[in-house]
């Protein structure tokens, strides 16, 4: 995946073999189509591998044309609603790609003042559209932004015949480090968009605005673009952040790299969700279920709002599990009452 974000993307070593190895991988964390697209400066041998890839390639690329078309739906009925929300992630950063298509998304997420939430829902019921938006009014505390703030940088970005609002490139990549974070840097494709942005990030890019004033949040983002350097060869150079992108804890990198090896499917969203399945009240269902929602170290440290340094992170995934505890009893108390 190095550098496949890029315009003109390096040279590749890599075998039939290896891609063999790793093509379901790709399938299932949707970063099939940029590995499709990295590999076309190559001659490679024809392969079961690469013609699925092709074919999410294509597939992606059909799929982007829609989602646009959605896009421009939901911006022409929200604002005859006098409604303005700002649209994150998805088109806001596959728009930065260099083709169409190759950072595949699903649900629009809006963000929008408070008071228009509930006219949005009213709005968004009675259109019966054919696409799933979500609306939000606050993202994760450490984001440290109100709606105010984000809209102040926020920009408009044309697409088609009209124009999207888009956060400003320092708040977005603030929380897209955030974002992958959170969730335990489960998703490569996300640290591709850390990558791409920080690339991205010119003479103009205010990096106090994007890291902010809390030096262990700040220390975190940088560890997340740290990541995108380690594991994917973003060009840090230049960057404030580089000393700390080039020297990271032995932990995180291992840490990332594991949650990756696990694949995708429904264990994989199990283990990264933070919602309680439903379980029937016994001790081995209680053993299931704080085993599929143990805290990997990154979501560990993340919940437990602590520094990203060499200290263990067990101990915090042990507090993360603890702190958890009221939630799961809660619950087998409320089953086992159940007549």
């Amino acid at each position: 995946m190095e550098g496949a974000w890029r315009k003109v993307p390096g040279p590749l070593a890599i075998s039939t073999d290896e891609i063999h190895q790793i093509a379901s991988l790709l399938l299932v964390t949707d970063t099939a189509a940029l590995a499709w697209r990295r590999m076309q400066p190559h001659k490679m041998t024809s392969s079961w591998a690469l013609a699925y890839l092709k074919e999410a390639y294509r597939k992606h690329t059909l799929e982007s044309a829609a989602h646009e078309a959605n896009i421009r739906d939901v911006f022409r009925r929200l604002r005859f609603a006098r409604i303005e929300p700002i649209l994150f992630k998805g088109w806001a950063i596959a728009r930065l790609y260099p083709e169409a298509g190759l950072r595949p998304y699903g649900d629009l997420d809006l963000w929008m003042q408070p008071a228009d939430l509930g006219k949005f829902n009213d709005l968004h019921s009675k259109a019966d559209a054919a696409y799933s938006v979500k609306p939000h009014v606050s993202f994760y505390p450490q984001y440290a932004r109100s709606f105010a703030d984000v809209m102040v940088h926020s920009q408009l970005v044309p697409l088609g015949d009209i124009q999207v609002r888009v956060p400003g490139d320092e708040d977005h990549l603030r929380l897209i480090c955030l974002h992958f974070l959170y969730h335990g840097g489960w998703r490569p494709l996300w640290l591709c968009d850390i990558a791409l942005m920080t690339e991205l990030a010119g003479t103009g890019f205010d990096w106090d605005l994007c890291v902010g004033s809390n030096r262990k949040h700040a220390d975190w983002i940088a560890c997340a673009i740290g990541l995108a350097h380690h594991l994917l060869g973003a060009n840090v150079s230049g960057t404030p952040v580089e000393k700390r992108a080039r020297s990271l804890p032995r932990w995180l990198i291992t840490a990332v790299l594991r949650q990756w090896e696990k694949g995708g499917g429904i264990s994989f969203a199990e283990n990264v969700s933070f919602s309680l399945p439903r379980r029937a009240p016994n001790l081995g269902a209680l053993v299931t279920t704080l085993r599929e929602h143990w805290r990997n170290p990154v979501q560990a440290s993340v919940e437990m709002n602590a520094w990203f340094n060499q200290a263990p992170r067990l101990p915090l995934q042990l507090g993360s599990a603890v702190r958890h505890i009221p939630r799961f009893k809660k619950y087998f108390n409320k089953e086992n009452r159940r007549p």
